[in-house]
């Protein structure tokens, strides 16, 4: 079983959720690889903090369940939704610089009514 980094409480809009926090260089590269869905308890998501606003690349490679992926930029605002296929194996690249990537499992997105615009706080 895949250990995920310590996670905190966050809100968007007036829901609460509990992302696990990857911000050493070695939990920004490894992320949800080999997480499964049952495998992500507690947590609603993996956020990355990229410690400044650069431009960020994010692959789904080693991940074994399909994810929805949102870029947020400094202020938290987010600013492109995506999604991340395993078994297409395309990476994302954000448009523009930002400084956070929220990997969730797919359709949380829709079922949370977040879009892009929605803060992160």
């Amino acid at each position: 079983m895949v250990e995920l980094p310590i996670g905190n409480t966050y809100r968007i809009g007036e829901k609460e959720f509990s992302f696990s926090l990857a911000e050493s260089p070695l939990e920004l590269m490894t992320g949800l690889k080999g997480v499964t869905l049952s495998g992500l308890s507690p947590y609603d998501g993996m956020l990355f903090d990229f410690g400044t606003s650069e431009l960020i690349i994010m692959t789904p490679r080693g991940c074994v369940m399909s994810l929805e992926l949102a870029f947020l930029n400094e202020d938290g605002v987010i600013t492109e939704i995506t999604k991340l296929d395993p078994w297409l194996g395309y990476t994302q690249a954000a448009s523009s610089k930002v400084r956070y990537a929220l990997e969730v499992p797919i359709g949380f997105f829709e079922t949370h009514n977040i879009q892009v615009g929605d803060i992160l706080v």
